[in-house]
């Protein structure tokens, strides 16, 4: 960190960071207000419309892991530009479609693709800029993808009335496109780039469990926390998705109305916008280990209370407060665990990895959950299941910290 009056560049690239995600997102998670016009006007139904964009997530936790590679090779500022390219003419092709798919192509393929930078090199090039304060500078950086998502369909809403479907699609693209090209401009790879340090480089670690050293990819792929990880996430994403997509299903079928219902989505997305920050101050406090154990034991706790209570609207409420403050958590516990217990020799790599197994866990989640429905007619034994995967998720933590206790005991021998 240096000690003169100049702003350190770091925060530069916290800031840049923040805005390309937020387009990336922003635009991305429009794509709701488009179905209903699409379908209007090509007579093509939900789930088909719905599939580009299930295609472009899948494409983009796919590309990520090369993303990420690329990125600590390259540096972040080539990969997000070319990302860029492909997201900007994929929505200038969307704009143009005809037949459906064209719509898979270019939204769910191209635009896919372009969303790949929105990770992976996004966040280790963050943590390669701060020793101290990582995790509060992470937790600024993801605010951008809440950010764009408040703003984007609003804004995308706006323009089908006024201008049409088509029109919005191509707008959105070149509001994105601008935002990130000229955002990404100010990415540098890490802070010797331009001769500086990291911030608060030098002092000791938060948490003196985690082994020290720098793991090409190869090598942490190899060790057992890369997989206790990987299972971690998987878990935890898995009881994310079940609740984001049957809880309202859930309510209306025990006789609570679906406005209700969504009422609860929305307590949900505030409570995890207003924890982001306060858990970045919290794993830069107590570690990243311990603040994994508290956001994993409230989250066993809200499905636990779930399960247990009665089916009243005020349950309803205190779980979406219980699980709404846990799930900005699990992109900043990614990032951070990878960082800290690997190092950052091969960090993209490792984060967009781990965040296609997120990812697998979160395509795996709705699927158990709709099939236990149609087998019993009832939602309670799905969420009966999210607590026990986020037990086991909590299990797999200690799991995690004995051996990287022996992994640290063992490099010190």
């Amino acid at each position: 960190m240096n000690k003169d009056s100049r702003l350190f560049y770091g925060y530069v690239v916290v800031a840049s960071a923040f805005l390309v995600t937020a387009a990336l997102y922003g635009a991305a998670f429009s794509f709701g207000v488009f179905i209903e016009p699409m379908r209007t006007e090509f007579g093509w139904g939900s789930a088909w419309l719905s599939g580009a964009f299930s295609l472009a997530l899948l494409v983009s936790g796919s590309f990520g892991i090369l993303a990420g590679r690329l990125s600590d090779r390259f540096g972040p500022r080539s990969i997000v530009l070319v990302c860029n390219v492909s997201l900007g003419l994929g929505y200038v092709l969307t704009s143009r479609i005809h037949c459906l798919w064209q719509l898979y192509l270019f939204f769910g393929l191209m635009v896919g693709m372009g969303m790949s930078a929105g990770i992976a090199p996004l966040e280790s090039t963050v943590v390669r800029w701060f020793f101290r304060r990582r995790g509060l500078m992470v937790s600024i950086f993801l605010m951008g993808m809440t950010t764009g998502e408040m703003i984007g369909p609003p804004l995308a809403n706006w323009l089908i009335f006024h201008h049409g479907w088509r029109a919005a699609f191509l707008i959105l693209g070149v509001v994105s496109f601008f935002i990130v090209f000229v955002s990404s401009l100010f990415l540098k790879s890490n802070p010797a780039e331009i001769g500086e340090r990291p911030y608060g480089a030098g002092e000791d670690a938060p948490d003196s469990w985690i082994p020290q050293g720098e793991l090409m990819f190869r090598e942490a792929f190899c060790t057992r926390e890369f997989w206790l990880l990987g299972a971690f996430f998987f878990c935890f994403y898995l009881t994310y998705m079940i609740t984001l997509v049957h809880i309202v299903p859930h309510t209306i079928n025990v006789g609570i109305s679906p406005r209700t219902g969504a009422l609860l989505l929305t307590i949900i997305n505030l409570m995890a916008t207003g924890a982001r920050i306060p858990e970045g101050f919290l794993a830069d406090r107590i570690g990243v280990w311990k603040t994994a154990v508290i956001v994993t034991s409230l989250l066993m706790t809200s499905f636990l209370w779930l399960s247990l209570t009665d089916h009243s609207i005020g349950a309803f409420f205190v779980f979406a407060v219980l699980f709404g403050l846990t799930i900005a958590s699990m992109d900043l516990l990614l990032t951070l665990f990878a960082s800290e217990l690997f190092g950052l020799a091969a960090v993209g790599t490792i984060i967009g990895f781990l965040d296609f197994m997120l990812g697998l866990g979160g395509a795996t989640g709705p699927v158990i959950s709709g099939h236990i429905f149609d087998s019993t007619g009832s939602y309670h034994p799905a969420f009966l299941l999210c607590t026990i995967v986020s037990a086991t998720a909590l299990g797999m933590l200690f799991l995690l910290r004995t051996a990287s206790s022996r992994t640290s005991q063992h490099k010190r021998n």
